[in-house]
């Protein structure tokens, strides 16, 4: 019987395991800030429908795509013909979402998602900044 190599021996699925729980998590708290390079109509639109998502305790992953079904769908007809590139990023109280739109000048349009959570660090009463080792590198 064969062996399986030390070096990918565990590899496979649970490589996307943290992918996986951060897109399949809940985003509770409260918004903080939205930072948009989107026209004011279409933010507004993404903006309402995202907290609606969040209200209804969508999944990270649900909130995503029914903003890229609701509202940034109108990127295509609005853009026309044209070429767009731009942003939307929702800062909550412990998840930052950012959803991005690439639109060709032929018709088409890619979207893609980036989703981080927050690291909260408290400061060292002794040393008088933050106690986070990789602060500096």
């Amino acid at each position: 019987m064969a062996q399986a190599c030390k070096a990918t021996g565990g590899a496979g699925l649970s490589h996307s395991r943290g992918y996986e729980d951060a897109v399949n998590a809940k985003i509770s708290g409260e918004l903080n800030e939205v930072e948009s390079t989107l026209p004011e109509n279409i933010k507004d639109r993404a903006l309402s429908v995202f907290k609606a998502a969040v209200s209804e305790k969508y999944s990270i992953i649900q909130a995503i795509e029914k903003v890229e079904k609701e509202a940034l769908g109108e990127i295509e007809t609005v853009f026309k013909g044209q070429r767009f590139k731009g942003f939307i990023k929702f800062d909550f109280d412990s998840w930052v979402v950012t959803i991005s739109v690439n639109k060709f000048g032929n018709g088409s349009a890619q979207f893609s998602a980036g989703v981080g959570q927050k690291k909260m660090v408290c400061p060292d009463p002794f040393m008088g900044k933050l106690s986070d080792p990789n602060m500096n590198r």
